[in-house]
């Protein structure tokens, strides 16, 4: 005769299969998370060069006289040293249809090549 608590809870097998799939599930939520992390790292990196190139707007906005057509490059290391390695900025300054209007565009970039994280802006300034 069997006794009736026997019958009751679960099996190893049973376990074993419960705690293989929680463990399946831990590790891809574990794998969102990472990618969350990098996906919050790139964002704060193109806010910042979002900021520089405004900074940089905003210096030809005080200036009352038109920039020099052309182009200009350079880093952040005398404004902000230490702050921003490796983040260089590129200004190209052209005419618009109106003599009194230039339209400058600046990229704010790492590296040397092209990535997702650069940030272009175009200005027009109009002379004071």
């Amino acid at each position: 005769m069997a006794r009736p608590d026997a019958t009751r809870g679960f099996t190893l097998l049973e376990v074993l299969v419960a705690v293989a799939v929680l463990g399946l599930a831990l590790v891809s939520l574990l794998g969102l998370h990472v990618r969350n992390i990098d996906l919050i790292a790139r964002d704060q990196r193109i806010t910042e060069a979002t900021m520089l190139a405004r900074g940089l707007m905003a210096e030809i906005d005080a200036d009352p006289k038109l920039p020099d057509l052309g182009t200009t490059e350079g880093d952040f290391e005398d404004q902000y040293p230490g702050l921003y390695p490796g983040v260089r900025w590129e200004r190209e300054v052209s005419t618009f249809e109106l003599p009194t209007i230039r339209e400058v565009r600046v990229r704010v970039f790492r590296g040397d090549e092209e990535s997702g994280d650069d940030v272009t802006l175009t200005y027009y300034v109009v002379q004071h």
